[in-house]
This record gives structure tokens, C-alpha cells and sequence, in this order.
């Protein structure tokens, strides 16, 4: 009946526009995190019957304009009863730190991204009325070098530098030949990213430094360490991708090599076979000395032998063509 009482209560006030109820929520104006690390953002409410309130309690937080919640619990217990809050939009990075029944609805994030950066608004819905407020989050993170390259641009050949942090980093250039001032830069406020570029000469060694009030980082082009892809010099870059290009035409010569001295193995196997060829009477008689490398099965390999039409014919005295007889080698 007490529920009842101030759910009607609650409800004509809201539509007279009154504030005749204790509903409270504390939110800090604006909370900071570090890239990487994890953070809460605290939420604590108190509504009329916090007390005696018997009912369902729904969590929302939303990120910037969107009315979607990016995260959502609700609970089906007492007020006295522990956190079991059902999570009707789960999330990796994204939990309930506090106990709702207690007025506690802060969450947690973890591992820091740069997009989590934002305006959240924080709602606690109950079966009689509902209440929410915002707060500001910013990711904090060191000034990092992300790359430093040669570039092709429309001024020529630049080195770029490409930072990232919050508060966005400044750019300090210097090379070998000496400091390089005024020189320009872009930013990308959505990714908290900003670039550099100065022309690239192949005589000096260019240096970029970013800093920011949370830490600094430097890297130098070229670097001691270069490897085929990041040589100290143009003329360099240039030899590498070259060499890259003839990788293909020197495997096809190291074929062709391989190929060649196959076939030349082969040739030398069938000069080994020598036959001597006389012709008589339309017939070939083939005195051969030795056989083929390797014959396959099936081949006649014999010393002396008469081939006439195809076939062979033993070699006897009485098929023996005319003229010297073989060579057996026997005196």
C-alpha cells in the first residue's frame, strides 16, 4: 500500500512539474582514465522508498546522444538483496561495479580506448518512476610515436611523423644539419592523432620528438636498425625494391640452369650407346657395344642383334651380315 501511495505521489508531481520527492543521484562533473588501464564511473542514486521499496530495478548507461544503452542490468529482488543483476546487454569490457539494490549503479570499464572518450548519462529506472544525470569521461594517454616513415607527398619526398596522445602532442624536429622550426601540422581531433612532415634529404638524419604534460617519445629517421625496407637512403630504398624485382628472373635463370645440365646428363647417358650400322640386303644389323642407361622393361638389350622390320633376329653365323665380324674382345 506504501509503494502504492508514493508511485501516485511521484506521478503527480511529474506531471505538475513539482519536485516533491527525495530522488538524488551523485555524478562526478567529469572523471579521467589513462589508455589502456581500466576506470569506473561512479553512480550513486537514492530515490523515495529506497528504504521499503519492493520492486524491479533497471541499470542504463548510455554514450553520448544515443538513447540506446550501451550497457543494461535489471533486477528482480528486494531492495535489501544482494547484487544478481541480470544483464540484458553484456559486454567484454563493460560490468556493473555497484550493488543497485544499495543505490550503487557505478561501472566499469576496462582496458581503455580512445573512442570510450565521451559524454555517458547514467538512469536507474524503478517500477514508479526513473531518474538519470550525465558525466563527462576523458582518456588520458603519453605522447607515442606511431610511425616515422619516408612519404611521397605533393612537395616531394617528406619524412612523416605520426603521433598520438591526450592532451594532443607537440612537435620538436632536428636533424643532422641542424633544427628544423615552423614546421606544419594536422590533427585529428576524433583520434587524438596528430601528423608532421619536412623534407627529406638523403645527407641527414631527421629526429621527431613528441610531448604532451603525460610523457614524451622520440624515434629517428633513418634508424640504426634499418632492414630492406627502411634503408638509410633513397638510392637505397630504390637498389632493394630493384634486387625484389629480379628475385623472379634469377629462380627462371637457376631453372633453366638446372634444366640444361639435366639434358645434358641425359645426352651423355645415350653417347654411351654407339652402334655400328651396316645395310645389306634392305636389312640394318646393329652391332652395339653397350646398353642404353637404364633400359625399361620390355627393351631388347643385346650385343650383335639383327633388327629387320621391327623385329629382332638373333644374331648367329648364319644371320651374320657380311664383312668383319664383330669385336668380342677375346685374341
Amino acid at each position: 500500500m506504501q509503494d502504492y501511495v508514493f508511485g501516485l505521489l511521484s506521478f503527480i508531481c511529474s506531471l505538475k512539474g513539482l519536485s516533491c520527492s527525495s530522488w538524488t543521484m551523485k555524478v562526478p562533473e567529469q572523471v579521467n582514465g589513462t589508455l589502456g588501464q581500466n576506470v569506473i564511473l561512479p553512480c550513486i542514486f537514492t530515490h523515495p522508498i529506497q528504504n521499503t521499496y519492493t520492486g524491479h530495478i533497471t541499470v542504463k548507461w548510455m554514450q553520448g546522444n544515443k538513447q540506446d544503452p550501451i550497457f543494461k542490468c535489471m533486477l528482480h529482488n528486494k531492495t535489501n538483496a544482494q547484487n544478481n543483476c541480470n544483464y540484458l546487454i553484456p559486454s567484454e569490457r563493460l560490468s556493473l561495479q555497484g550493488n543497485p539494490t544499495k543505490g550503487d549503479i557505478s561501472l566499469r570499464i576496462n582496458h581503455l580506448q580512445f573512442t570510450d572518450a565521451s559524454q555517458y548519462t547514467c538512469r536507474v529506472e524503478l517500477d514508479y518512476g526513473k531518474f538519470e544525470k550525465h558525466t563527462t569521461f576523458n582518456v588520458n594517454a603519453p605522447a607515442k610515436i606511431l610511425s616515422l616513415s619516408l612519404d611521397l607527398e605533393v612537395l616531394g619526398m617528406m619524412v612523416k611523423c605520426i603521433a598520438q596522445g591526450n592532451p594532443l602532442p607537440e612537435f620538436k624536429w632536428t636533424s643532422s644539419s641542424g633544427p628544423l622550426e615552423n614546421v606544419p601540422i594536422k590533427t585529428d581531433h576524433t583520434n587524438f592523432i596528430v601528423i608532421s612532415s619536412v623534407p627529406h634529404s638523403e645527407q641527414d638524419v631527421y629526429t621527431c620528438q613528441t610531448v604532451n604534460s603525460l610523457g614524451q617519445d622520440q624515434k629517428t629517421f633513418p634508424s640504426n636498425d634499418s632492414n630492406c625496407l627502411g634503408l638509410k637512403v633513397t638510392t637505397g630504398i630504390l637498389g632493394c625494391l630493384l634486387l625484389l624485382g629480379l628475385v623472379p628472373f634469377i629462380l627462371d635463370a637457376l631453372k633453366r640452369r638446372q634444366s640444361a645440365q639435366t639434358s645434358m646428363l641425359q645426352d651423355i647417358g645415350v653417347q654411351r650407346v654407339k652402334p655400328s650400322i651396316y645395310h645389306a640386303n634392305e636389312k640394318i644389323y646393329a652391332n652395339i657395344s653397350t646398353c642404353p642407361v637404364g633400359p625399361e622393361q620390355g627393351d631388347v638389350c643385346s650385343t650383335g642383334a639383327l633388327r629387320e622390320g621391327g623385329k629382332v633376329i638373333p644374331n648367329t653365323p648364319k644371320n651374320r651380315p657380311p664383312g668383319p665380324p664383330p669385336d668380342t674382345g677375346e685374341k
